[in-house]
């Protein structure tokens, strides 16, 4: 019985791995307005997730199949290239975006001109006068920030190239 058994599934698990590999391979055909979307989201996208689901599409347009995507990106399964490729098919660029993650709001916020213009304040203060920039801000802001918090936001201020337009 078991000699049976084993001879069943070794003809059925050939029969299935010649089955699909065997499968013609699915490429993504694109019009001219989505490959030159997708052109700019994987050359200016502002996240390097964006652009490396931007780059497998394109990739896929241009006949390659999902193992050598595997390859060119670099990854180690298909399986997130295959979901963004079905994912493209039935939403679009939008699909390929990273979606709103909940969480806590930030406490001090960088695309908020008011908490940039108050660190900005104090920070003059502090050169100046010597003053105290987290009680500063604190006591403008009417909030509680951690040292933790203003050392994150004077880092993200840094980068985003407003700390020098004192």
């Amino acid at each position: 019985m078991s000699i049976y058994l084993s001879r069943w599934t070794y003809k059925y698990t050939y029969f299935f791995c010649t089955f699909v590999f065997m499968a013609k391979s699915k490429f993504i055909k694109l019009t001219e307005q989505e490959r030159e979307e997708l052109l700019l989201g994987y050359k200016e996208g502002e996240k390097e997730s964006f652009r490396r689901r931007c780059h497998s599409i394109l990739l896929s347009h241009s006949e390659k199949k999902v193992m050598e995507i595997k390859t060119i990106l670099e990854m180690k399964s298909t399986d997130s290239i295959r979901k963004w490729l079905r994912t493209w098919r039935k939403e679009g660029i939008e699909g390929l975006k990273d979606k709103h993650k909940p969480g806590r709001t930030p406490k001090l916020d960088i695309n908020n001109d008011k908490h940039v213009k108050v660190v900005k304040k104090a920070a003059k203060g502090v050169v100046e006068k010597g003053e105290d920039l987290q009680g500063q801000i604190e006591k403008e802001l009417s909030i509680l920030i951690s040292k933790k918090t203003l050392k994150r936001f004077l880092k993200n201020l840094s980068t985003n190239g407003n700390a020098l337009e004192m």
